[in-house]
């Protein structure tokens, strides 16, 4: 399989707080998620986390498959992220030994959140499918492009939700917490940041999207430094590992060689074909590598306490 999952989990904030958070340099003080011990609950919230990044995942892929790009990729990631999401949702649900998920989810309010997320789920599962089977098939990817957006709202409520049931203020400093948010939500971003440059260089010239993207390329480059060098208004240390930095550096050398197809989208430069598979092929390599970055994090918190 392309992708390695890996423990990927943290405190969600909504995504506008968490925009403006990191562009102003400023953050509200929020509750401590954790990490509980041999109880299953850091998966539980490692779950909720990977449904978030699927949601965007699984419209970049549809997209660049629809269009023709990089088809053998963009396939097998929609197959993956289909099935993932199936695993993941069903392990919130009702338990999955496999995950180290022990039980079923009991508490009703978040019940009721992931029984949203299934309904929502369950029509854009059903195209999925269908552009699986057919990649030319407009109606699905129709379906997919109307609804990945409350899709990923409603994960990101549920990521808040999860982290909060399941949280251990004693077994995690928040500032762990936010770090572990902020690789999450990079992940997601960078899946985001594909589909709508998909969008634009497949014939959306709406400005909406183009400032969407610009504010998604501005945060991201805002995060990674945060990550890389610290912030003290957030209470973030520099990347606290050599190989954490390390990391950090390699993603942020690859990020800089697709920045520029980026930047020409949104001043409506023409991108060639092949910047096009460059751009997908190494955001989806970014989702990866951050994926692994997340886990080097959770492995360094846990081995502090």
């Amino acid at each position: 399989m392309y992708k390695t999952f890996l423990v990927c989990c943290g405190l969600s904030l909504s995504s506008g707080a968490f925009a403006t958070s990191v562009m102003a340099g400023e953050a509200e003080v929020i509750p401590a998620s954790t990490f509980a011990e041999d109880t299953g609950d850091v998966l539980r919230i490692e779950a909720a986390e990977y449904l978030r990044i699927y949601s965007q995942e699984v419209a970049a892929a549809a997209c660049f498959l629809y269009n023709d790009i990089d088809p053998s990729l963009s396939r097998e990631l929609l197959i993956e992220s289909r099935k993932g999401f199936d695993k993941k949702w069903n392990a919130l649900v009702s338990g999955d030994e496999t995950l180290g998920i022990i039980g079923g989810e009991k508490r009703r309010k978040t019940i009721a959140k992931l029984e949203n997320v299934g309904a929502v789920w369950s029509g854009m599962a059903t195209a999925v499918d269908a552009l699986i089977a057919d990649a030319t098939d407009s109606n699905a990817v129709n379906v997919i492009k109307s609804t990945n957006m409350e899709l990923f709202e409603l994960t990101d409520i549920l990521v808040t939700e999860v982290s909060a049931e399941y949280s251990n203020p004693s077994v995690i400093v928040q500032a762990d917490v936010l770090k572990l948010e902020i690789v999450g939500r990079q992940a997601m971003m960078t899946q985001k940041i594909a589909k709508d440059a998909c969008k634009i260089f497949t014939g959306n010239t709406d400005q909406v999207l183009k400032e969407n993207l610009t504010r998604s390329m501005a945060i991201y480059d805002a995060s990674l430094d945060a990550l890389l060098n610290g912030m003290p208004s957030l209470g973030l240390q520099p990347a606290p590992t050599p190989e954490i930095a390390a990391s950090l550096e390699s993603i942020k050398a690859d990020w800089s060689g697709t920045r520029p197809i980026l930047d020409a989208l949104v001043t409506g430069a023409t991108v060639s074909d092949d910047q096009k598979v460059y751009l997908f092929k190494h955001m989806v390599e970014e989702m990866v590598r951050l994926e692994e970055l997340s886990h080097a994090y959770v492995d360094h918190s846990q081995h502090n306490y």
